[in-house]
């Protein structure tokens, strides 16, 4: 069963999130889990009870937020309010087709993928659903089934952007740095600039003020400066999106001061830094809209929850595209067999910060193993939880020299969810893995089988006649009649036929999940 946030106001007196006053600074600030409530309007402190909290956690080490987080009033039984999700999409056809000038310039960036990477149709309900299990100490969703993450290879694979590359680096801007950057890298008159800059009240522009500095420029042949423009306003509008809905930071900006640089970046690591900040704003109590690249978070988890959600695979999609190109949101649903096109990189299982300017959030695989195709163990602290945070320098070195800080020598799985025996009860004593107070016995969700208790699950429907080989067939035949022009979406007909899909499609993925494995290097 699935709470998500519903209609209504919140009767709860909400506070301000970090990412507000970020904006006011003018660009990302250093975030340390311990540290996420500074900037919060200081709450009545409630007493609980040494045993823990109802529901879970029991032991407190570990969720040290669980007080403010969205689960626990949910489980209070509070309504948190309307979830508002944030995207910019359908703003990057604002600018119409890439100016044949600078189609050289935005393929060299590594970021043209973005253009076609994009779901106009946000399934708000199913997002909420898992960023409301989101929780910023350990960068991950507790999910009932333990921890679940989206990884450095998730954003390879689904966006198709590098991983291996420099870490971003940019000071936080004042309004005066703000203006040079404009000047000096887009060509704007500083009277211009001064005066955009001031009606948004910060380092920020407008959306439609940056198009017509875009439009300029071409006007005037200027493509470096078009170029720039062009991929600033892709970069907000797409990976880097925030709670502005008209503006943005022009803290990005920087990214394109040398064209020649551009694809010098760990573009991965910026983009999942973004999304661990926006995730950790949400998840409290006190916030009610969802910023960040909300396609990759969808995406996310059509491609490791194959029967949640709607949507239909594309026939056209081809396997050199990014990964989440295959899904077409909202549009029913299907299943399809994906040949692995982008290979798995070794840095994906790096320990340690990712880094966006000064924003700095933890990476941590071994919290995920099952991710890898490895037997997922207890991973009992983020290494963060106390002391022992890096400088940046500290963290870039380490970074760059990621072969001396990726996870190794763990057992591969057996099966896809494959967990020591101790696991499941280690998890649920520090977390909560329901989100809705209920019976037990009422609750559908499985939790994975112990390793020495799992039988092997067939790879292929034809190889066994099991009653999983029979549900995979059943969902592969009824498919094509529900795509069928005779079968009128909505009809008691198609609802039955997608009833029956998915109940099949329930069925198999109870004991099927994906996995990226990846191959295991012989130095």
């Amino acid at each position: 069963m699935v709470r998500t946030r519903g209609g209504g106001s919140s009767n709860l007196d909400r506070v301000r999130p970090t990412a507000s006053v970020r904006r006011k600074r003018g660009g990302p600030s250093t975030s340390i889990p311990n540290e996420q409530f500074e900037d919060y309007i200081e709450q009545e402190e409630v007493e609980v009870d040494d045993e823990g909290y109802p529901g879970g956690p029991l032991d407190k080490f570990l969720l040290v937020n669980y007080e403010h987080h969205v689960a626990k009033q949910l489980w209070d039984g509070l309504d948190c309010g309307e979830l508002k999700v944030i995207s910019h999409g359908r703003k990057i056809n604002k600018l119409g087709a890439t100016h044949e000038r600078i189609q050289a310039a935005v393929e060299y960036s590594g970021l043209s993928g973005l253009l076609h990477a994009i779901y106009e149709s946000l399934d708000q309900g199913l997002m909420c659903a898992f960023v409301e299990r989101w929780h910023a100490e350990t960068n991950n969703f507790h999910l009932p089934v333990g921890e679940m993450t989206i990884t450095l290879d998730d954003v390879s694979n689904l966006l198709h952007l590098p991983i291996v590359s420099h870490f971003y680096t940019q000071e936080t801007l004042d309004s005066d740095s703000a203006n040079d950057l404009l000047v000096e890298f887009l060509g704007v008159d500083r009277a211009l600039a001064f005066e955009e800059t001031r009606h948004c009240r910060g380092v920020h522009v407008r959306l439609s003020w940056l198009r017509d500095v875009y439009e300029d420029a071409c006007s005037r042949r200027q493509w470096t400066m078009a170029a720039r423009a062009y991929l600033l306003h892709l970069v907000v509008c797409t990976i880097f999106a925030d709670k502005n809905a008209t503006s943005v930071s022009v803290f990005y900006l920087g990214f394109f001061v040398d064209l020649r640089l551009t694809e010098g970046y760990s573009w991965a690591a910026a983009v999942l830094t973004h999304m661990y900040e926006q995730l950790g704003d949400y998840s409290y109590a006190n916030t009610k809209q969802l910023a960040g690249y909300v396609t990759l978070l969808q995406g996310w988890i059509y491609e490791h929850f194959p029967s949640i959600g709607m949507r239909r695979m594309q026939t056209l999609y081809s396997e050199d595209q990014p990964r989440c190109r295959l899904y077409d949101a909202g549009k029913g649903t299907s299943i399809n067999e994906h040949r692995e096109e982008r290979s798995f990189e070794w840095i994906s299982l790096f320990c340690g910060y990712s880094r966006l300017g000064n924003w700095t959030q933890l990476h941590m695989p071994k919290r995920v193993l099952r991710h890898y195709g490895y037997t997922q163990i207890i991973h009992r602290n983020p290494s963060v939880l106390g002391h022992g945070h890096p400088d940046t320098n500290e963290m870039d070195r380490r970074w760059l020299h990621f072969n001396d800080y990726v996870i190794h020598d763990y057992a591969i799985a057996p099966h896809p969810d494959a967990c020591v025996q101790e696991y499941i009860a280690w998890f649920r004593s520090v977390s909560h893995p329901y989100v809705i107070n209920m019976d037990e016995d009422d609750r559908p969700v499985p939790v994975p089988s112990d390793a020495c208790d799992h039988e092997a699950v067939p790879s292929h429907p034809e190889e066994s006649h099991s009653a999983l080989g029979i549900c995979r067939r059943i969902t592969e035949t009824l498919q094509p009649l529900l795509d069928h022009d005779d079968v009128v979406e909505g009809s008691p007909v198609w609802e039955g036929i997608q009833a029956a899909i998915m109940l099949a499609q329930g069925a198999t993925d109870e004991k099927v999940v994906y996995v990226r494995r990846h191959a295991r290097r012989n130095d």
